[in-house]
């Protein structure tokens, strides 16, 4: 028995514990590791996740702030539309009723020495909710030029007049007298509105500048017509008349040429028309603006007995009042205009 080894049982038997203690230990170190590895993955997975969904989220929020300010434009852009309809529903009357446009009409018409024979206010239309439109039969009458500057000075206002039909006719008679057939839409809004804060931004209309020209006169005498109708009378020198028939037509001096003045013809620079011609002197019916109306005065250009005794138009030979040739003359040298 000497002979087998000495064995040491209980620091075997220790040993042995400590060795199953550190794989215990071991083992428990390795399921640890490989639960905290999965739980990392998870971890991150998660972690890629929610930057993804954060990616996404702000790609999203971009384009609510891309559509939030397309919306701040086009909200904007309403607005402007809805301030340009209320404008223009406002410009449809500019704030006045019929009265006031009748008012208007006459003013406006007598300023320019027109005579309204008839005026008819025909039924309200409603073309949509939001205004009306009333059409007008207009018959007025007047010389061509002060038409022209009525109409362009009325429609020019600011409410809207819409001109539909036009109808132009001339009397006839050899005067320079236009009667006009109009047809007028005006238009009214439904409801009332506020002026436009736009409308202190606008000018000053301009004042219609009143032409000469008038399509239904022969163009010789309305060149020789518009030249004396731009001469004061004081400027004009009555030298003499004829006669043939019982007419008179009165021989004036302007700037040097002599010119033959007959009855309706226009004179000075007033809106003078020529109502009676004689041999001593010649009648000017003038329109003036006195006392805040427009009122009639009538001029005469007389002749002066100091004036030659003869005098030569265009050829044909004036002579003495008193010789048989059916032609009667007087001689003047200045004529002199003073109020009637």
């Amino acid at each position: 028995m000497s002979g087998l080894p000495n064995i040491n049982w209980g620091g075997l038997f220790a040993c042995s514990r400590a060795l199953r203690v550190a794989a215990l230990l071991s083992v428990v170190m390795a399921v640890a590791g490989l639960a905290w590895g999965v739980s990392l993955r998870g971890l991150e997975q998660g972690y890629r996740a929610a930057l993804l969904q954060a990616d996404q989220a702000q790609t999203a929020l971009t384009a609510l702030e891309l559509q939030v300010a397309a919306l701040d434009v086009e909200r904007a852009t309403l607005i402007d539309v809805r301030q340009q309809l209320q404008e223009g529903l406002w410009r449809l009357d500019a704030g006045e009723g019929m009265s006031e446009l009748l008012d208007q009409l006459a003013i406006s018409g007598h300023e320019h020495g027109l005579v309204f024979e008839a005026v008819d206010v025909l039924d309200v239309q409603r073309p949509a909710d939001s205004y009306w439109q009333m059409p007008l039969a207009l018959q007025v009458g007047g010389r061509y030029p002060s038409l022209r500057a009525w109409l362009q000075t009325w429609t020019g206002q600011l409410r809207l007049l819409e001109i539909a039909d036009l109808k132009l006719t001339a009397r006839g008679d050899g005067s320079d007298w236009v009667s006009a057939q109009i047809r007028v839409h005006a238009y009214g809004a439904s409801q009332a509105l506020a002026p436009p804060a736009s409308l202190a931004d606008e000018p000053a209309r301009a004042a219609v500048e009143v032409s000469s020209f008038d399509p239904f006169r022969p163009w010789s005498v309305a060149g020789a017509e518009a030249g004396l109708s731009g001469i004061a009378l004081e400027q004009l020198q009555m030298v003499g008349s004829l006669s043939r028939g019982g007419i008179h037509q009165a021989l004036v001096l302007a700037g040097g040429r002599l010119h033959r003045i007959r009855q309706g013809q226009r004179l000075g620079r007033d809106e003078g028309r020529v109502v009676h011609v004689d041999a001593q002197r010649m009648e000017v019916r003038e329109r003036v603006y006195l006392a805040g109306a427009w009122q009639e005065r009538s001029r005469f250009l007389a002749l002066d007995e100091r004036a030659p005794a003869e005098v030569m138009d265009e050829g044909e030979a004036v002579f003495d009042r008193g010789r048989d040739s059916g032609v009667d003359e007087r001689v003047s040298g200045f004529g002199r205009a003073h109020s009637g």
